[in-house]
């Protein structure tokens, strides 16, 4: 029967050679460090991949430059504000609800608060501009058709299914303070004056008449 043959034991070999056993030690660090750079670059390419940049055009032609990574969506035009992002549709009950009350807070808050809306339910930018003025809506809307882009970066990045009313709350520098999809029992009010409170800053009233 054919002897097998046995393994060298590395231990052992490395113990009664010093030479080997630095050769061993130095292989095993470069060995760490390759997969460490590795996973590092990986990283890095992943966080540069959510870096995005987006250009807003509302249905009245304004508009706002847009740079979306990381729990961050930072609005150049409305630095320094609270910014409500919408995602909603004209045909949903409980979007038309939060109407009245979005157009009360940009009237209240307008040195401090905006909204910028997104309809999604593919509505001409001329059936757009006659709800708005049924609505009497003060804030910006935007066709959710020409904004696939950024939806789709919402549904990719942040797992967000499509349900309306969507409410993404946003501080002065863009950070991102809280990402509410579907009906709430609580008011957009109550979501404004929560925020201002973990902000610690008062919200400064626009005086009646004032622009």
């Amino acid at each position: 029967m054919e002897e097998k043959q046995k393994k060298p034991n590395i231990a052992k070999i490395a113990k009664k050679n010093p030479k080997i056993k630095v050769l061993i030690g130095i292989t095993t660090i470069l060995i760490a460090s390759i997969i460490y750079f590795y996973l590092s670059s990986q990283q890095i390419s992943k966080n540069l991949d959510s870096n995005k940049k987006f250009i807003f055009q509302t249905i009245k032609n304004k508009k706002f430059n847009i740079k979306s990574y990381k729990n961050h969506i930072e609005i150049a035009e409305l630095k320094g504000k609270i910014v409500f992002l919408k995602v909603f549709g004209w045909n949903c009950k409980y979007c038309q609800k939060e109407i009245p009350e979005l157009t009360k807070l940009k009237n209240k808050f307008k040195l401090s608060f905006d909204t910028l809306a997104i309809e999604s339910q593919h509505y001409s930018k001329n059936e757009n501009l006659n709800f708005m003025e049924k609505h009497h809506i003060n804030y910006d809307i935007l066709e959710g058709d020409k904004h696939e882009e950024f939806l789709k970066y919402l549904k990719d990045e942040y797992k967000w299914n499509g349900v309306i009313p969507l409410t993404i709350v946003i501080n002065g520098s863009g950070k991102i303070l809280a990402f509410e999809a579907g009906y709430k029992s609580y008011s957009l009010t109550t979501l404004l004056q929560t925020t201002l409170k973990e902000l610690t800053t008062v919200a400064v009233e626009t005086k009646q008449g004032e622009n």
